[in-house]
């Protein structure tokens, strides 16, 4: 079930706002210097390392693993590397808590690494794909009882099983990098949050 999207098309902006096109009323606010160029079909959210978008924490968005959940999204990596972990996406258990899910770009390279938080600590996994500078790439990250799995552009990257309990992430999302640190390089789009864990059938679609 999706929950959110936001496509970052001008006609979904209100002011420094990008609507969600679900009508769940969750619009991602534009911080720093976040901003929306033109993008890979249409319009993307353009992010230099310190800008990002902020979904506040809602109801809807808080994750479970029981029913399961997916986020997905296209990314175009601009800059090289930094030395310097690079945050895409940011959720934590609550405001001002601990990381609930985290997705960065390695310090030395354009590989991803997510972590989900469990009742026994953080839990991670590394992609086995190298993102192509300059290019987009669709990236989804599902999350079931099963454990945790990374797509990339449609087909699965890794996967990795959960022998903890995922502590529910219902706190805030972040596109662009965690409050503080440092961000992303590059370009975000079509952004959505499912209630549920995709397929492969389903994944596949969206990247397509």
């Amino acid at each position: 079930m999706l929950i959110a999207h936001w496509t970052f098309d001008v006609t979904d902006l209100d002011g420094p706002r990008v609507n969600d096109t679900t009508g769940g009323g969750l619009p991602a606010a534009l911080d720093g210097d976040a901003e929306i160029v033109p993008g890979r079909d249409g319009e993307a959210l353009s992010v230099d390392g310190n800008g990002r978008a902020v979904v506040q924490a809602a109801p809807q968005l808080v994750l479970s693993q029981v029913f399961g959940f997916s986020l997905a999204f296209f990314v175009n990596v601009t800059a090289a590397p930094t030395g310097e972990w690079r945050g895409l996406l940011y959720k934590p258990v609550a405001e001002h808590d601990a990381r609930g899910i985290g997705m960065w770009l390695y310090p030395d390279a354009q590989r991803l690494r997510v972590q989900l938080f469990t009742v026994k600590g953080p839990e991670y996994m590394d992609s086995r794909a190298v993102l192509a500078e300059g290019a987009w790439a669709h990236v989804t990250f599902v999350v079931d009882t099963g454990g945790m799995f990374l797509y990339i552009n449609g087909k699965l990257d890794v996967a990795v099983p959960l022998e903890h309990a995922v502590v529910t992430p219902g706190g805030p999302i972040y596109l662009g990098g965690e409050p503080g640190k440092p961000g992303l390089s590059g370009l975000l789009d079509d952004v959505r949050v499912y209630a549920s864990a995709l397929d492969e059938e389903a994944v596949r679609a969206l990247a397509e």
